[in-house]
This record gives C-alpha cells, sequence and structure tokens, in this order.
C-alpha cells in the first residue's frame, strides 16, 4: 500500500514540473551579445627591450573579431594616445603579432624614441574599415647610434712640450644623440687611441668621463707617443675614437664613434748622459769646444765640480751633444725657468742673445747639481773625492745581513757614481737604503726601480715579488764584489775583492769623542771598497788620530797630518794640522757625525 502511494506521488510531482516549464518557455526571450573587435590588455605592461637577446620576442598581443573576419589585420604604434602619426609595426591575417627586440628597437629608433628612458608607446588594430581599442606599453629601448666627435677636428695636428707636462694639450668633445637627462642607465665614455691605420687592434685608453669632454695633457699623451713607435720630434699619425659604455641590466653596452686622426709630435724625455758647458763664466771651458766643462748624469741628476767666474761676460750655457759643437740641442736660462726650476741665486738670465746664464757670485770653483726630479739648479762647495748622490748605499734583508738595523752592508760611493763593496749573499730578499739614521724610513730602491730606469742587472738578481718588490739573489750563495754604476746604469757581481790592505782603521783622539785619547772605544772606520775606508764617525773641535792595529794599541803605527800631507792626498778642509807633538789631525769644521771617507787609490779624505 506505500509504495502505490509513493508512485501516485511522483506522478503529481512530474504533472506539475511538466506544466511549469511549458509556462516558462512561453515566457523567456534569447539574445546573442554584439560581435566584437577587441584588442586583448597584455598582461605585460613594461617593456625593456634587451640588446643582449635581440631575436626574443619583443611583444607579442592577440584581439578578438567576430566583426571583419577575415580580414587583413594592420598593427600600428603611436607615441601619443590620439595616434597624430601612427606608425605602421606590420601585417597579418591572423589574431596576434609579435616583434622581435632588434626589430621594435629599429621602429622606436626611426621614430626619434630615447634610449633608456621609459617611453608611452600605444598599439592598436586597424582592419581599413575598423579599428581597435588602444592598449599602452612602457618601453625602454637601447642605444644604436653612435657619438659623434666634433672636436678636434681629423687632420689636425699637435706639438706636445715638456714645459708643463701637466698642461692640457688636446680637448676632445663629443655628441651622445641617444642619451639625455631621462636616460635611465648610467654611461660612461672612454677616448681610445691606436696608431693609425691599424683599426684599433691595439687599443689604449686616454681617460674615462661621465661627461660629453675630455683633457688630455701633454705628459700622458706624450708618454703613450713615444711608448707606441713615435719618436721625439717627429709627427706621427694616430687614430682616436669615443667608446660609450651603458651599464644596463643586462650588461655593459658599447658603442664606438667613427675615428679622426691626428698628428702628434712627442718630445724627448730621455736624459743626455752628460751635459756640456761652454761659455766664458766656464772658466775652463770658453767659448769653444776644445775643452767642455762634463757635468755626468747619475739617476736624474747632472753634477760635478766647475770653475766659474763672472768675468768676461760671466754666461754659459748648457749642451747636450758635444759632437754637434753649436748644432747641439742646448738648455738656456729660460729654459730652466719655464719648467719652474728653482735656480741658485749666483746665478741669472744673461739677457744677450740666447738668454744665456749669467753667473754673478764670487770666482772660484763650486759643485754645481741639476735636480731634474726637484727641479733645482744649486751651488756647493768642490767635492773632493767620489762624486755620487749618496755616499753610501746600505743593503738590508735576509739575503745579506738579515732584516734589521744591527749591521747593514755598506757599500760605499767609490767614483763618479758607482758605489762598490764585498757583500756575503744568501738565497732570500735584501733592499738597498740611504740612511742609517732614518732606517725603515730613509729613501730605499727596489728591484723596479732599476730595471725601470733601464738598468741591466746581473742575472743572479730578480724581482723577488714580495710585498715590496725587493731584489733576490739567486745564484751561490757566498761573497762577492758588488758594484752600482748609476753612471753607465749597471749592477753586477764578480769575485770578493781584497779590497784593503787592512780590514779597518782606527782612530783615537778628543777629536772623536766616541773614543777619546785611550783605548776601550776606538773608532773604527771599516774598509768598504778598493782602497777605500768608510763609515760615520762624530767629530768635536779637537785632534786625533789614524791607527793600523788596535791589539799593539799605543805602538800601533799611526798616520798623522804630515803623513798624508805628504803622500800627496787632497785633504777635506775640515780638517788641518793640530800642530801638537804629534801633528795629528784637527777637526775645525761644525761639531756633529758626518760620513768620512779615506781613498787610498785616489788619495783623498772627505767629509760629508
Amino acid at each position: 500500500m506505500k509504495n502505490y502511494i509513493k508512485k501516485l506521488s511522483y506522478l503529481f510531482l512530474s504533472l506539475t514540473l511538466l506544466l511549469g516549464a511549458c509556462d516558462v518557455e512561453e515566457s523567456l526571450t534569447i539574445t546573442s551579445p554584439d560581435p566584437e573587435f577587441v584588442l586583448n590588455t597584455p598582461g605585460i605592461s613594461n617593456i625593456f627591450l634587451n640588446f643582449e637577446l635581440p631575436d626574443n620576442p619583443a611583444f607579442t598581443i592577440n584581439w578578438i573579431d567576430e566583426v571583419n573576419a577575415p580580414a587583413t589585420y594592420t598593427v600600428e604604434m603611436s607615441t601619443d594616445a590620439e595616434f597624430t602619426n601612427p606608425i605602421a609595426l606590420g601585417s597579418t591575417d591572423k589574431n596576434n603579432f609579435s616583434m622581435t627586440v632588434s626589430e621594435f628597437n629599429t621602429v622606436l629608433d626611426n621614430a626619434g624614441v630615447q634610449s633608456f628612458s621609459a617611453t608611452a608607446v600605444y598599439m592598436r588594430v586597424n582592419t581599413g574599415a575598423a579599428i581597435s581599442n588602444v592598449v599602452l606599453f612602457q618601453v625602454s629601448k637601447f642605444a644604436v647610434q653612435l657619438p659623434t666627435i666634433t672636436a678636434p677636428n681629423s687632420g689636425d695636428s699637435f706639438t706636445l712640450s715638456d714645459v708643463d707636462p701637466d698642461a692640457v694639450a688636446m680637448t676632445v668633445t663629443w655628441e651622445d644623440p641617444e642619451i639625455t637627462t631621462t636616460s635611465t642607465v648610467d654611461v660612461t665614455y672612454q677616448l681610445e687611441v691606436a696608431e693609425a691605420g691599424t683599426d684599433f687592434a691595439n687599443v689604449f685608453s686616454l681617460g674615462e668621463t661621465e661627461e660629453n669632454t675630455l683633457d688630455i695633457n701633454h705628459g700622458n699623451l706624450n708618454t703613450y707617443v713615444l711608448d707606441n713607435n713615435g719618436e721625439a720630434g717627429n709627427a706621427k699619425d694616430f687614430d682616436f675614437r669615443i667608446k660609450a659604455i651603458a651599464r644596463t641590466a643586462a650588461g655593459d653596452l658599447f658603442r664606438s664613434s667613427a675615428a679622426i686622426t691626428l698628428s702628434i709630435t712627442p718630445y724627448d724625455v730621455a736624459l743626455a748622459p752628460i751635459l756640456y758647458v761652454v761659455g766664458a763664466g766656464a772658466v775652463d771651458a770658453g767659448w769653444g769646444w776644445d775643452s767642455p766643462v762634463e757635468l755626468v748624469l747619475q739617476g736624474k741628476k747632472w753634477s760635478g765640480n766647475i770653475n766659474l767666474s763672472p768675468d768676461n761676460g760671466g754666461n754659459f750655457r748648457f749642451f747636450t751633444d758635444a759632437s754637434l759643437t753649436w748644432g747641439s740641442p742646448s738648455f738656456n736660462f729660460p729654459y730652466f725657468t719655464d719648467r719652474n726650476y728653482t735656480i741658485d741665486s749666483n746665478f741669472e738670465d744673461a739677457m744677450d742673445g740666447d738668454n744665456n746664464f749669467l753667473f754673478t757670485g764670487t770666482a772660484g770653483e763650486y759643485f754645481i747639481e741639476i735636480d731634474t726630479d726637484s727641479k733645482t739648479i744649486t751651488l756647493g762647495p768642490p767635492v773632493v773625492g767620489p762624486n755620487c748622490n749618496y755616499d753610501q748605499l746600505w743593503v738590508v734583508g735576509a739575503g745579506a745581513n738579515g732584516w734589521n738595523w744591527d749591521n747593514p752592508v755598506q757599500i760605499a760611493c767609490t767614483g763618479t757614481g758607482v758605489y762598490e763593496g764585498n757583500i756575503d749573499l744568501k738565497n732570500d730578499a735584501f733592499r738597498f737604503f740611504t740612511d742609517t739614521a732614518t732606517q725603515w724610513g730613509s729613501t730605499n730602491f727596489n728591484y723596479p726601480f732599476y730595471a725601470d730606469a733601464g738598468y741591466t742587472i746581473d742575472a743572479n738578481f730578480e724581482n723577488a715579488g714580495d710585498g715590496d718588490s725587493n731584489f733576490r739573489f739567486i745564484g751561490t750563495p757566498g761573497v762577492y764584489f758588488l758594484q752600482i754604476d748609476d753612471v753607465n746604469k749597471t749592477i753586477t757581481l764578480g769575485p770578493e775583492q781584497s779590497q784593503c790592505d787592512l780590514d779597518q782603521l782606527w782612530l783615537v783622539g778628543a777629536g772623536v769623542p766616541d773614543a777619546g785619547w785611550g783605548w776601550a772605544s776606538p773608532v773604527a772606520l771599516p774598509c768598504t771598497g778598493a782602497g777605500i775606508y768608510s763609515g760615520e764617525v762624530t767629530f768635536a773641535n779637537d785632534a786625533f788620530r789614524f791607527f793600523l792595529d788596535r791589539t799593539l794599541e799605543w805602538g800601533s803605527p799611526s798616520y798623522n797630518f804630515p803623513y798624508y800631507e805628504g803622500e800627496g792626498y787632497t785633504i777635506d778642509a775640515n780638517f788641518e794640522n793640530a800642530a801638537d807633538g804629534d801633528s795629528n789631525l784637527k777637526f775645525v769644521g761644525t761639531p756633529g757625525t758626518y760620513t768620512l771617507t779615506v781613498d787610498t787609490a785616489n788619495k783623498t779624505i772627505t767629509l760629508n
């Protein structure tokens, strides 16, 4: 019974639904959407064109066309929303369109869009009969146009001068049409140079800037020209160009301008090995070439003794080549003043036809020094004996007597620009120093100092390659005779030399306060070179004498003032005959510590 009732209920419910459905169908109106022509809004609206991926798609757009299909579509671009001057990007019969990075960048460049700046770009699709809606992109293009050099002009000539190496020799300017104040990347420019006609095979940068102008000074340009087959005094052509470097998120983008060719005449930086002094003021020379006074170059200094006089005009000039006589290059007074030299007050411009030097001091012998580093010309007392820039060099390092100042090895000045001495060398590093008083703070010379100055260095030495680029001895350990020749620019090793008859001389007397008239602490003057005894001695205004044998004390053979005088020695003016019972030497100069050198070969006793 229950099942029967349930079936009747389902029947009545079905009839009700059927009748209801017929009512709805009679009252419902069904409509279709209007056909549309719509350019879809892209998912990405910012386009950064990556020059590293030129063939990748720059963008892809698509659209729905229920109005015009089938149709041929022209995709248009504009930099303003009104499409005042639409640019056709391309045509297609499909419902999508794409361009590569390179293609789109070219279109933007032709449209005058600035590089590396976010630029609004509008796009739409045109069938000729219908136009879609507009979509907007923010686009950043990369630079393709090249910088252009505006000055100097190709073919210009420049003659460089050493009067002021830091002065501007030329100013290079250029334009870069791609870069404006709105650019979002950093752009720097390099001025590149190469020998003309080499297509920049060996390129060199003369400077870098973020501006559109660069100054090049005489000194830097001269160095480059001489290092690249230029000859002093002769013009040579070089190619110049500007390289623009844009530092982008995709990497560095390089653009180089067209080259210009410039003629450059460099100046000579090599110093003549000898300066020759000729003129009436140089008494031993006069205005002739029979006996010019020679000033030898040591390092970057010319120096030597010279007899000067204000008589007979008192004028003279420096020449660089005696073989050319009057045809030699020469240096007059303005040559040095133009280069900001400080010149000894005993000299002035002669104001004659050649603007020679004029000596205005007291006639006599002087030591003249022309220092091209400090730019000074000085006069001092004549130098008796060897003439070097320093009285001696001191060797310090594990390759000699260790990295300390307890017992540095002295290499004494033994001749003009020559330092010599025996040295016990080990397979380790060392360096040359100039002053035991200032020790590590003193002027010092490592391997590159000599190598860069053009010295020929003994094969037993090499650059240690340590923090100070010291010398390293790589030969067989032992005692050698070391010679450093600043004139001929050589550093040589030879067999140990028997240099002196004695290992040292001994100084005793009140004139040497560290010794006094006793044998508790005589002062040793060691043999430092061939026949040379040299060392630092503190003097007082009193007498002393040289002794040969400390063990014999007063019984030792000794040398007084008349001994040296009788042997023909030239004795420093700071010493005189004490005229006491032993005719000792007496120090009459300013008390203090000096380097005393007794040269038994050249027969001189000197103080420095």
